[in-house]
């Protein structure tokens, strides 16, 4: 078997959760206001994305950090498709029975997606370059990025963070589905009136990451405003709030905020995205502030 070629910064597994009848995914293109309808392979992806050459040279299998993704990405698959099942069949307030290593896996998988995108090895290179460390060639980019998923120290604490987290679920049983991205993590300030890039540094930001058009998780934070309200109480459950069709779409904005370029659906249509992406930058959306 030859080396895989094209790395998927969003994983297959989780791509084909938002397909259509007919196994394709419904994408807009923000960047050029754009839709068009591809498979799961062939989009949140770039060729040789983490390949590393200089492994190489030293006898090492240049694709090593594509197939560590690879193996967390079929355990990840196989737990959270049994929680889907669990929670579709289940009711408001039940719990999901989640082991201790289910919950690390899932932790290191999140904290992983939130720095392994072409989003966030932007957001790298540009914070590398505030700092007086340029790089230019895709190689010195690459071999950055790598630096940082393998960075035991950083992976650690953020998994940490996400694993005592309080993990809650809902079901979206209205009309509108969620939509996903090329960079799906996104984070919310506890006040709810901003998406932040990156989240997983702000105090007491919570994690939003749809898991299917029907069904989104929730990580919050146990400090700051969530301690004070007791999360850790709502701990693997599901949610007992009823979604509404506006709550729905809020978190839509997150993709829209949070993408590289591309905004995936089960469904071509498009239009509140549309619109939320041109107030960007603006607290159109955001809550009133309470006095």
């Amino acid at each position: 078997m030859g080396d895989p070629k094209l790395h998927h910064y969003v994983p297959q597994f989780y791509l084909r959760r938002f397909v259509d009848s007919v196994e394709r995914l419904w994408v807009w293109d923000k960047t050029s206001d754009r839709v068009f309808r591809t498979q799961p392979k062939a989009i949140a992806a770039e060729t040789n994305f983490y390949l590393l050459p200089e492994l190489a040279e030293h006898g090492y299998d240049p694709v090593e950090l594509e197939r560590q993704f690879a193996d967390l990405e079929g355990q990840v698959s196989a737990i959270t498709g049994q929680w889907l099942e669990w929670i579709r069949h289940g009711n408001p307030g039940d719990s999901l029975p989640v082991p201790d290593v289910n919950r690390e896996i899932v932790s290191l998988f999140l904290a992983l997606q939130s720095l392994r995108t072409a989003d966030a090895r932007s957001i790298l290179v540009a914070f590398s370059a505030l700092h007086g460390y340029e790089v230019s060639s895709d190689e010195e980019i690459r071999s950055l990025h790598a630096e940082v998923l393998w960075s035991d120290d950083l992976i650690s604490r953020f998994a940490d963070r996400m694993s005592r987290c309080a993990w809650v679920f809902a079901l979206n049983e209205t009309s509108a589905r969620f939509v996903t991205s090329d960079n799906p993590l996104a984070f919310r300030t506890s006040d709810n009136r901003m998406w932040v890039k990156p989240g997983n540094l702000s105090k007491d930001a919570y994690v939003v990451y749809p898991l299917a058009p029907d069904v989104i998780m929730y990580c919050y934070p146990d400090e700051g405003a969530w301690h004070n309200v007791n999360i850790s109480r709502f701990d693997c459950k599901i949610s007992p709030v009823a979604l509404v069709e506006e709550m729905v779409q809020s978190e839509n904005s997150a993709q829209v905020f949070m993408a590289s370029r591309f905004v995936i659906s089960s469904q071509n249509s498009f239009s509140f995205e549309r619109e939320f992406a041109k107030t960007i930058g603006t607290d159109r959306y955001a809550p009133p502030i309470e006095e």
